[in-house]
């Protein structure tokens, strides 16, 4: 092939090549096609085919992961409180009380928490969740978004890994607040404000809703129903002993309380809701005479020392959700691993908010009562709405559980109290207690010994007559009443007069159990007014009693049978009257009733019969008689 040729292939290559090269350069550029969108704001909605009103749940789940942490925690004299950044309580300690079983530890880690372990909704806004509105359906956008901490750097920083900051009110005299906000793309935003007081036991929150809604219309955040709800729970802090196996409906459950009756509280009974194998869910909203929703003061959850409410404005008429979750099986302690495992309650109670429709912005106020169950303090709370001029009050203290005798059980604890800032421990102001009560129903126990002493005057003359009509019990019955009527003797004058007395056993018998004045309170060897003063624990269980060795039980039963022997005439009395023979086993059986009763009542039983034995020897010694018993 010639020269000629050859150049002439490799220059027309030589044009293609940069033929090729110069084209693209100047090739406009093509339009790309249109990526995905891409999330870059956790508030931002999806428009395509859909209402202005709905949130897409794929910004929602985006917005999850990239949300900013923080949390905020409240020191007051009283409480502190942590917040996180879902605006929630994830715990609520109060400083002056302590777990049981840790009196000798002085670390944050044993204050008493009213909020257990792993709940995450207590203050939580819950809307309409069965509401077929699309914007309501992802409701959970609440807890999904990233409420702000208004005014954070007021606050003391405390961690750097997350934003954590601090709100010490301990040396401070005037309320401080702290307020978060979010917002439902479009259509609402929200604040939450919280308002935390120095010296007491309940904290403000205010809850206002904005319509953001570009066109103004009107939003409505509900399901024609209700309109948003406010939650604690599910459960409270169980605070149990060892001997409690399953909580009690009146001491550990979702509680509400109606206007129409202040006194009468609502509680989630379990036995409506069937055995907890076969249980599901169930929810129980307050109802009025006519079955329709009826307004309460207040709801929340109680046990048998504490207890969590919510309180709105009475003029809001909120209704109350009570709801029951199942219950949650505890493991045994490593102490013990044949104790019976405890059940522990799993319930919650909601804050049911009227519907309202949002034009512009509205706000609700709430108090949050989370503190000891004590009488006075109980008493003294009242509504958001309160004023001078009008107060609002709102009954806490009808959750007190003092019994049917519930007014004697309030006027023997003032005596109480005022008996521990005598002697400053309240062993020995139930000891002065027992000995107040049994000076102040001496009179009747000593009319009752004399009574006693006119039947025995007679007895020879009765045994005569039922000896000698035998065979006509009426007539017997006639010549007994006339035998009576003629030595002035009243049958029943043994009995009679200790019946003023019944009413103040039993008020004792429910104060010195449920009195939060006496737990973690210790006397002597005992630890806690309020359990069984366990001395040793025993290497086997017995049936009916448990595992632990109790002393003050053992002690009533020997006192009480030093009792008998000394009173005397027990057994006289009792071959004449087969229920008094009956009477005889009577202490011994109620010393197998109350083996794990508390030990502050046990000490009660016993410091009565000491004093009771004490009264029979003085009163035989004033009025010359050696063989016949006085108890009560």
């Amino acid at each position: 092939m010639e020269k000629r040729y050859i150049l002439a292939f490799v220059l027309i290559a030589l044009v293609i090549v940069a033929q090729m090269v110069f084209l693209r350069q100047i090739e406009p550029e093509r339009p790309p096609q249109k990526p995905p969108t891409e999330i870059t704001d956790q508030r931002q909605i999806s428009t395509d085919n859909q209402p202005t009103n709905q949130v897409n749940s794929k910004n929602l789940e985006v917005a999850k992961e990239i949300q900013r942490q923080w949390k905020i925690t409240v020191r007051t004299n009283k409480y502190e409180v942590t917040l996180d950044q879902s605006a929630v309580a994830l715990e609520w300690k109060l400083v002056e009380y302590l777990e049981r079983g840790k009196a000798n530890e002085s670390t944050d880690s044993v204050l008493v928490n009213l909020i257990p372990k792993g709940a995450k909704n207590c203050l939580q806004i819950v809307l309409a969740p069965n509401t077929t509105d699309a914007i309501l359906r992802a409701s959970k956008a609440l807890d999904l978004a990233h409420w702000q901490l208004t005014d954070s750097s007021k606050f003391n920083r405390t961690e750097e890994n997350i934003e954590s900051y601090s709100l010490d009110l301990r040396e401070n005299t005037s309320p401080r607040q702290v307020v978060v906000s979010t917002e439902i793309p479009q259509q609402v935003k929200i604040w939450k404000k919280f308002t935390f007081y120095p010296d007491t036991y309940y904290a403000d929150l205010e809850i206002t809703f904005k319509n953001i809604s570009p066109t103004g219309q009107v939003v409505k955040i509900g399901d024609g129903q209700y309109d948003y709800s406010l939650r604690w729970g599910p459960g409270i802090f169980g605070d149990r002993i060892p001997h409690d196996q399953a909580p009690s409906e009146k001491n550990e459950s979702a509680i509400a309380l109606r206007p129409s009756e202040p006194s009468k509280v609502e509680f989630m009974k379990r036995k409506e809701l069937g055995e907890p194998d076969n249980r599901t869910d169930g929810v129980k909203i307050i109802t009025g005479k006519d079955e329709k929703p009826e307004p309460v003061l207040w709801t929340g959850l109680n046990n048998r020392y504490f207890a969590a409410v919510l309180i709105p404005e009475t003029s809001r008429g909120a209704h109350a959700k009570l709801i029951e979750l199942g219950e949650l099986n505890l493991p045994a302690t490593e102490k013990s691993k044949t104790r019976p495992r405890v059940v522990a309650s799993t319930q919650a109670a909601s804050l049911l908010i009227p519907e309202s429709d949002l034009t512009g912005e509205n706000f609700d106020r709430f108090r949050i009562f989370v503190g000891p169950k004590i009488t006075g303090l109980l008493s003294q709370v009242e509504a958001p709405d309160s004023t001078e001029e009008k107060p609002e009050k709102v009954y806490l203290d009808a959750m007190l559980s003092f019994g049917w005798m519930a007014p004697v059980a309030r006027f023997l604890l003032v005596i109480l109290n005022l008996c521990n800032k005598i002697v400053n421990n309240y062993g020995v102001a139930i000891i002065l207690l027992t000995l107040i009560v049994k000076l102040a129903t001496a009179p009747l126990t000593l009319k009752a010994y004399r009574a006693t002493l006119d039947m025995k005057k007679v007895q020879p003359q009765l045994t005569a007559l039922k000896e000698k009509y035998r065979d006509n019990p009426q007539r017997f019955n006639q010549e007994q009443m006339a035998l009576f009527k003629k030595h002035k003797v009243n049958p029943f004058g043994g009995c009679l007069p200790m019946l003023p007395s019944m009413p103040i056993f039993f008020a004792l018998f429910d104060l010195l159990r449920n009195a939060i004045e006496l737990r973690g309170a210790s006397f002597w060897w005992i630890s806690d007014l309020t359990a069984p003063d366990a001395i040793y624990a025993l290497p086997f269980a017995i049936p009916f009693l448990g595992e632990n060795l109790n002393l003050l039980p053992l002690l009533y039963a020997a006192t009480t049978l030093l009792q008998q022997r000394i009173g005397g005439g027990m057994e006289t009395a009792a071959a004449d009257n087969p229920n008094m023979k009956m009477m005889q086993y009577m202490p011994l059986i109620f010393t197998f009733i109350f083996y794990n009763f508390a030990s502050g009542l046990i000490l009660y039983f016993l410091c009565s019969n000491i004093f009771t034995i004490f009264q029979n020897l003085i009163t035989k010694r004033i009025l010359g008689e050696d063989d016949l018993p006085i108890t009560g």
